[in-house]
């Protein structure tokens, strides 16, 4: 049996932070600096969902014994194919609504996004952040084999799936700036398992690596350069070819990879900060602490579903500002952050209200029973 691993758990939550910060300022990068740079800083949230996808797999197949590649199929493929049909229909159907409002049913029934679900199944193309699920799901399925690979030849298989990736997305950001043009396959190239399979064998890679954490402690001042310097890189380049709405290229490999380390030790400083504060005695600070590592649980548990929800309370919140006539309701930095901090909160109370129904499972919650999370 493993241990829990607490950092994770930090970078779990905070991973899904990000995720709503890049989905929130993408509004805000074209009208003003600092949403430009607050929409790259947090870019590395995908890759970092891929990359502790891979860690946790790897790390609790490691608990279980001997491995069943049948079992854990069975495992991990439900968790993600439930929730992915019922949010992929939901999402067409809902904006199919939105259609039907602008035009009517007539062109409702003649659009696209109803009358191709199957094809939005398929490609991940329901709406603009499923495809995440759709990659998870071939990586799940190519776990088996990437395992044996890892374990026959761990750092070779590592530095190839590297080469496959970053070619992969070299290839993909040449064409964003128009130097090679790829041929239309008929789905999204962003849900393609090459783009993305480095960050997940490199998650299971750590997890085999004993010795990590020594590797970082006392190097802080060296991951906070890192840190800064792959960032103004990102900067520079997402400025200058006019990919900032991207997430795949060169660039962007080289920031995740960095912000991973970086967001990594900090989950390790904090987490060895709250021993220290538990070991001086049972106080009413520690036991304040102690609601805290409580929603950090939560959070890391319920980050599936507040991914796979936060669009759609996003989307409601810039309606309600289209429909109120209250155009300075979410404009300028605070706007942004009220918007941040609305989208936040409000996904949070649906998601705590979901995790008490049974079957919240089928949309990517984690049943909590009834009992207390704080």
């Amino acid at each position: 049996m493993k241990y829990r691993l607490q950092e994770m758990d930090y970078l779990r939550g905070f991973a899904a932070l990000s995720v709503i910060a890049i989905h929130v300022t993408s509004g805000y990068t074209a009208n003003g600096r600092s949403g430009f740079v607050l929409n790259q800083i947090v870019r590395y949230a995908v890759p970092m969902f891929i990359i502790l996808s891979g860690f946790v797999t790897y790390y609790a197949d490691a608990g279980r014994g001997r491995f069943s590649c049948v079992g854990f199929l069975r495992r991990r493929l439900g968790k993600v194919l439930w929730p992915y049909v019922f949010w992929t229909a939901f999402y067409v159907l809902y904006a199919s609504r939105q259609l039907y409002q602008a035009v009517g049913w007539g062109a409702v029934l003649q659009s696209d996004r109803l009358l191709a679900l199957g094809s939005h199944l398929l490609f991940g193309t329901g709406y603009y952040h499923l495809y995440f699920l759709l990659i998870v799901f071939q990586l799940y399925l190519l776990y088996p084999c990437l395992r044996i690979l890892l374990q026959k030849k761990p750092v070779p298989f590592l530095i190839s799936t590297f080469i496959l990736t970053l070619l992969s997305q070299t290839g993909i950001y040449l064409h964003q700036i128009n130097i090679i043009v790829l041929p239309d396959i008929g789905m999204p190239y962003v849900s393609l398992f090459p783009l993305w399979i480095f960050y997940f064998v490199f998650g299971m890679y750590l997890a085999s690596v004993k010795e990590l954490n020594n590797l970082l402690y006392g190097k802080e001042v060296f991951w906070v350069t890192a840190w800064l310097g792959s960032l103004l890189i990102l900067l520079v380049d997402s400025r200058w070819t006019n990919t900032g709405d991207s997430s795949i290229k060169p660039s962007m490999m080289l920031y995740s990879l960095v912000a991973y380390f970086f967001f990594y030790l900090l989950a390790l400083r904090f987490k060895k900060m709250r021993k220290g504060i538990e070991s001086i005695g049972e106080s009413g600070k520690i036991k304040k602490n102690m609601g805290l590592e409580g929603i950090v649980n939560w959070l890391s548990a319920q980050s599936f579903l507040i991914f796979l929800l936060h669009p759609l309370v996003l989307d409601q919140l810039l309606l309600l500002h289209e429909n109120t006539g209250l155009p300075i309701l979410w404009q300028g930095k605070v706007g942004m952050v009220g918007l941040f901090l609305a989208t936040t909160v409000i996904t949070f109370i649906f998601t705590y209200i979901a995790c008490f129904i049974p079957w919240v499972q089928v949309v990517g919650g984690v049943y909590m029973k009834k009992r207390r999370v704080v």
